[in-house]
């Protein structure tokens, strides 16, 4: 297989009983058993202990068996090629086996099968040639634990977004409960389909599809986070009490599996020019009016809108979903082709690319609905029904699909053939990574448990696998993928050029809602480097209560930029912000962000961090990006950096200054230089 860019071949090697995965800037040995005993990322090992399954057996404590016969390892290398390794262990107890098949990729990502079954006789008991020793076979408990290195991790983010706890103390869902900064106390959680652990230098992903086969004891405390000095467990509850389908006392047990996954973070480097480009993201919540052919031809003083876009250094213009009259359909009609048409031509003869709408929905309005439609759709169950249901014009009704469906190969064949039709440059993906629990076992989501009752499925392997194939194709035209999103989510994220972050804080917030800027949050899931790819911020504005100027400042110092959702006065603020960020050498700067660089403010409520960039002569220049994150203005505040600066150069006004005003969720971009 083709390996895109920027990732390597898999390398393995193998010394005494372990063998080690060797990926760009990771690598992964697993040990005797096959489960891994070290991850390094960038040098840094991220494991404080080698990760181990747990439990009690019979009432006591599991023990595994280490005593390899011949010096000869249980794990083995199954598969090997240049895109990925299979790596078969097995562990055996005195009452049980388990064994296991761990794929690991070439970004990082293993995909973990584990079999419990019972230990069973031996050949010569069976004959009766010694004597049979007698067992219970009743597994308590079994559970997945990962010791890491406290001091390497800062924050979390989880999915499916519910209260949680701390300290035993609930904590209650809001818009940013799923991210956040890791407590010192113990965190415990119901499942999650996803739960990320880790910071800019390293981290990790716990990932499953469903709870089928666990059993848990207390739907509260089924993972747990728990800090013990310089280590944090990650503690996964795969079963609290003996499973059901075993028989108590029986030594023949159908196997049981188990089925998950880790990411290792960052999966990629991350850009040293993190601003990809200057994006207007077309009709997105500020609507247009007609079609888009005829509003960007449309002309004032004699210039229409494609040259107001080249005039304020817009370099991309992404189409929102009114560009195609079908939602996720590929055969466009006549019309949406010669719009098409018209739009990318005018757009490359300014130097602008193109990025075409594609999601998660396909409309009852196309003509394959009725045959495939409900089967290739997300269903929520047997109350709910269908997922979605967008009600869009022309007038119909746009639903769910689930991509582990045959509707895989339809969207990359089709992104790809509009991009090589029309000469699009790449894909804005609305959506299309969001994994909801799918019930639909029309095309194998869904199963029963125990009690026959219909549980749902999270298909993250089948959207991994879509966006592995879709990243390769677009990468190898040239294209971008660019993906709106929530933070949480680490599967996608190898396989994309940039996210589009932040329509969950915006129903909040365009309410009024918000008091101070959630820093915690932003932290844990928007500034892209702890995932190792770029993000824009989705900013909805209701002014007077939500102001798309309020946006850039949450975004400035976080080390991101919103993305202008109109071509009006929110791509004029961000024109601006464009011209002053394309005079800052940032692929050769040090990002120092208000967490860690130092720099004190006269105010509280004043945040700053900083790019640093060093010339050839040891001068020392300075991007400072401020905000206020507070509702209420600041008057004559000032800062002061472990450097002594010369006076601050406001970056958008061009006036010197040492103090400041900033209004209410205000901004101030300053450059200065080290005395």
């Amino acid at each position: 297989m083709h390996i895109p860019k920027p990732f390597l071949p898999v390398k393995l090697t193998t010394e005494g009983l372990c063998h080690t995965a060797h990926l760009l800037d990771k690598s992964i040995t697993f040990g005797a058993n096959s489960l891994p005993q070290s991850i390094k990322v960038g040098g840094e090992e991220l494991l404080a202990a080698p990760i181990r399954l747990c439990g009690i057996e019979d009432g006591e404590t599991l023990v595994w068996d280490d005593n390899y016969p011949d010096n000869e390892s249980e794990s083995f290398v199954q598969r090997r090629a240049d895109d990925e390794v299979v790596i078969c262990g097995a562990m055996q107890s005195e009452c049980f086996i388990a064994d296991t098949a761990i794929k690991t990729s070439f970004e990082g990502c293993m995909e973990i099968d584990l079999k419990l079954a019972d230990r069973g006789r031996t050949v010569s008991e069976v004959f009766g040639l010694s004597k049979k020793k007698e067992r219970r076979y009743e597994l308590e408990r079994l559970w997945l634990e990962i010791p890491l290195r406290r001091e390497l991790l800062e924050s979390y983010t989880m999915h499916p977004n519910t209260s949680y706890y701390i300290g035993g103390e609930k904590i209650e869902k809001t818009a940013t409960t799923y991210g956040g900064r890791l407590p010192d106390e113990t965190m415990s959680t119901p499942f999650k389909t996803q739960l990320w652990l880790g910071g800019e230098k390293a981290g990790i992903g716990f990932f499953t599809e469903s709870h089928k086969n666990w059993q848990w004891e207390n739907e509260e405390k089924v993972i747990e986070v728990i800090p013990n000095g310089d280590e944090l467990l990650l503690r996964v509850h795969l079963l609290d009490s003996i499973p059901k389908s075993w028989s108590i006392g029986s030594s023949i047990k159908r196997p049981i599996v188990f089925r998950f996954g880790l990411q290792i973070t960052p999966t990629k480097p991350f850009p040293a020019q993190p601003y990809l480009h200057n994006a207007l993201h077309l009709d997105c919540f500020i609507k247009v009016k007609g079609n888009y052919r005829d509003f960007l031809l449309a002309e004032k003083d004699g210039k229409n809108r494609f040259d107001r876009l080249k005039e304020k250094g817009v370099d991309t213009l992404i189409l929102h979903e009114k560009w195609n009259k079908l939602q996720n359909c590929f055969e466009l009609s006549e019309y949406t082709a010669s719009q098409l048409e018209l739009i990318v031509d005018e757009c490359h003869k300014r130097g602008i690319k193109v990025l075409t709408y594609f999601g998660y929905e396909l409309s009852m309005l196309s003509p394959e609905w009725a045959e495939t439609g409900e089967a290739n759709a997300m269903y929520l169950g047997e109350a709910q029904g269908l997922d979605g249901g967008w009600y869009r014009f022309p007038y119909q009704r746009d639903y769910v699909l689930c991509y582990n469906t045959e509707y895989m190969d339809k969207f990359v064949e089709g992104v790809t053939g509009i991009m090589d039709k029309f000469h699009t440059d790449g894909v804005y993906l609305d959506g299309t990574a969001h994994a909801r629990c799918c019930t639909n076992t029309q095309h194998g989501c869904g199963w029963y448990d125990s009690d026959g009752k219909l549980c749902g499925t999270y298909p993250w392997r089948a959207i991994r696998t879509l966006f592995r194939r879709l990243y390769t194709a677009v990468e190898e035209r040239g294209g971008i993928i660019n993906l709106h999103g929530l933070g949480y989510n680490f599967i996608p994220q190898p396989f994309i050029h940039s996210n589009w972050f932040g329509e969950d804080l915006q129903f909040d917030y365009c309410k009024g809602k918000l008091d101070k800027f959630p820093l915690d949050f932003f932290r844990a899931a928007y500034t892209g480097r702890t995932y190792g790819t770029p993000v824009e911020m989705i900013v909805y504005a209701n002014p007077p209560i939500w102001n798309f100027e309020s946006g850039i400042s949450m975004a400035l110092i976080h080390g991101i930029l919103p993305r202008p959702n109109d071509i009006e006065k929110p791509l004029d603020y961000m024109s601006d912000i464009w011209k002053v960020f394309n005079n800052f050498p940032f692929d050769k700067s040090e990002w120092q962000p208000y967490w860690r660089n130092g720099v004190t403010a006269s105010a509280d409520a004043l945040k700053v961090s900083y790019y640093k960039y060093t010339a050839v002569d040891g001068g020392e220049m300075y991007m400072i990006l401020c905000a206020n994150i507070d509702k209420e203005p600041l008057e004559n505040v000032n800062i002061s950096l472990q450097k002594e600066l010369s006076s601050m150069i406001d970056a958008l006004t061009g006036e010197k200054t040492d103090t400041f005003d900033v209004c209410s969720y205000g901004y101030k971009i300053f450059f200065a230089r080290a005395k």
